[in-house]
């Protein structure tokens, strides 16, 4: 029996349709994923988003939509390898023998199954994944591995000390009214309306320009304990 994604026959025919699914399928895989991103930081991201942002949200993360949708080509693999192990089973263990005429019976009771199982496995694999790496990816802000942004008020500053410009935060997302910023200094999550916000200004160099503009910036080479330099001179006795 080789293992395949199998679609049903109403989707099949309808070609349209069949994409369709495929895109609101991704679409709840990307909020599912800013969800927890979000709610990591205390913010529940589906009280300040509209119906457009669930259908932008693929666009605007497509890199985690996609690493979340390889649960396709790993069932796939999953396929291609199971059924020579299965094949190999048989010939080696007695218990799992049987007859032709049982297999083909046994397939014709589990077909009706296979787009429920396999449909199982891609979505238990995409909502791991997001779990993960939404966890994974929150550790990471938190620990100061973000692009930090510069961001302008306008004369209506959101801030309590009334500052119309700060520096050194972390852009989380956005919606299309709300902007989603992290304090890193005061640990701190700010949702601030597209309104109230002048500009975003952050640094366009890649980490390699950044270190040759500025040397400084450059790790310090570790001694490991040793003394640099040429070793003292010995005294010589006349």
């Amino acid at each position: 029996m080789r293992l395949r994604v199998i679609a049903p026959l109403w989707l099949r025919e309808n070609p349209g349709l069949f994409l369709t699914g495929i895109y609101v399928a991704a679409s709840i895989i990307g909020v599912l994923y800013h969800f927890l991103l979000f709610r990591r930081f205390g913010v529940n991201v589906l009280e300040f988003s509209e119906a457009s942002d669930f259908l932008m949200v693929v666009v605007r993360d497509p890199l985690t939509v996609g690493l979340a949708l390889l649960g396709v080509p790993f069932y796939m693999v999953y396929g291609e390898l199971t059924t020579p192990l299965s094949r190999w089973s048989r010939r080696h263990f007695a218990a799992l023998r049987s007859t032709p005429e049982k297999r083909r019976k046994m397939h014709e009771r589990i077909r009706p199954w296979w787009p429920l199982m396999q449909g199982s496995f891609i979505g238990i694999y995409a909502i791991l994944f997001v779990m993960v790496y939404s966890t994974w990816r929150a550790k990471e802000i938190r620990a100061g591995e973000f692009r930090k942004v510069s961001v302008e008020y306008k004369t209506d500053s959101p801030r309590p000390d009334g500052s119309l410009r700060i520096e050194g935060l972390g852009l989380l997302g956005t919606t299309s009214r709300f902007v989603f910023l992290y304090d890193p200094t005061n640990r701190r999550t700010e949702v601030v309306p597209l309104d109230a916000i002048a500009r975003l200004v952050w640094d366009a160099r890649t980490s390699r320009e950044r270190a040759a503009d500025d040397p400084s910036a450059l790790p310090s080479p570790v001694t490991s304990g040793k003394p640099s330099g040429n070793p003292p001179a010995k005294p010589v006795n006349p």
